[in-house]
């Protein structure tokens, strides 16, 4: 019941790579190359990792119940693609069949219009922002949702436990965020013209050097999908840093920065500084709230939020080629499991 998803999420790898490799010389060019190929090597492993993600953390679930929540996931992905190839064969159809529409979808006038109104404003930044750190929110809830479940005994009667359900949950959510969001992305690059009129105002506050990439939403979330194999507050941890650390950094950098980071670069030494303080924060507060799921001692409780503050600040200050999307969640999150398991 779990190779649908598999298919659809390596397919995804495939096609990525396909378009990046057709487009590598302008890829390298603009300095995409890597990072793209970042992006298709994690949808390979979000399709490889699939079948092992909802009983990892439950041994006991049984295979009925295991097949139902592969089921489901698998069925909503497969209506999502359904009514995505719906509405791009028809809008492609009409565009197609009437010259003026073809010319009023130009993907170029499109991004002219953008460039022409775009305003690099707090205001603007945090919509991004918030954005992704709805993105946390959903990981929350659900997990929070699993334990009153479970702590009032409605999950045992279904043969799942809070870790199976939560998951099921967020991941079911997040792969068909990523779903949209990339068959989006690949439209919006390769066929623009197919794109829906409510699509295309995903795209309204992108800046200029992401006009020829994928959104940096996409990124962000396939690269929690290892963490989901750590201890819940690991994951949790991972996610409030790509979101919250980075959101905190922005908006103070934003509100209260004056001292640029480094020559030719939009951030800020107070936002820097507030974002590496708000990685430490995170570390200790989540490995507090939620001790029972890593019982770990105080003192390595600050090693953990030292070390995920170092890589948060490295990121920030070294990253170029890479998006920081990616590295950030990696980079903590790795070096947070490392000590943990030390």
């Amino acid at each position: 019941m779990y190779l649908p998803t598999v298919i659809i999420f390596v397919g995804y790898s495939i096609v990525t790579f396909i378009y990046i490799l057709k487009n590598r010389k302008t890829k390298i060019e603009n300095r995409l190359f890597t990072n793209e190929i970042l992006i298709a090597i994690l949808f390979l492993v979000a399709g490889i990792s699939f079948p092992f993600m909802y009983q990892f953390h439950s041994s006991t679930i049984s295979q009925v119940s295991l097949n139902f929540l592969w089921s489901f996931t698998a069925i909503f992905c497969i209506i999502e693609l359904v009514i995505w190839a719906v509405m791009l064969s028809y809008n492609g159809f009409v565009a197609k069949r009437n010259p003026e529409i073809m010319a009023e979808r130009d993907y170029n006038k499109y991004c002219e219009e953008i460039n022409k109104n775009f305003v690099d404003d707090f205001k603007n930044e945090w919509t991004r922002k918030f954005l992704h750190l709805f993105t946390c929110f959903v990981i929350f809830f659900f997990w929070t949702l699993g334990l009153i479940l479970d702590d009032t005994g409605i999950l045992p009667l279904w043969g799942l436990d809070n870790y199976s359900f939560s998951y099921w949950l967020i991941i079911t959510i997040g792969y068909g965020f990523v779903i949209m969001f990339q068959i989006g992305d690949l439209t919006r690059l390769n066929k623009f013209y197919m794109l829906p009129k409510w699509a295309k105002k995903w795209y309204l506050g992108i800046r200029e050097k992401e006009q020829c990439t994928f959104i940096a939403s996409t990124p962000l979330v396939l690269s929690f999908i290892p963490f989901l194999f750590a201890p819940f507050p690991i994951f949790g941890m991972v996610a409030l840093i790509a979101t919250g650390a980075d959101a905190t950094a922005c908006v103070i950098g934003k509100k209260c920065g004056k001292h640029s980071l480094r020559k030719n670069s939009n951030k800020t030494i107070e936002g820097f500084i507030a974002g590496g303080l708000s990685t430490f924060l995170i570390v200790i507060i989540i490995s507090i709230l939620y001790h029972p799921w890593m019982p770990v001692s105080i003192e390595k409780k600050f090693v953990m939020a030292t070390v995920a503050t170092i890589l948060f600040l490295l990121v920030d200050l070294l990253a170029r080629n890479i998006s920081d999307n990616i590295l950030n969640p990696l980079l903590t999150g790795f070096g947070l499991w490392i000590i943990f398991l030390l």
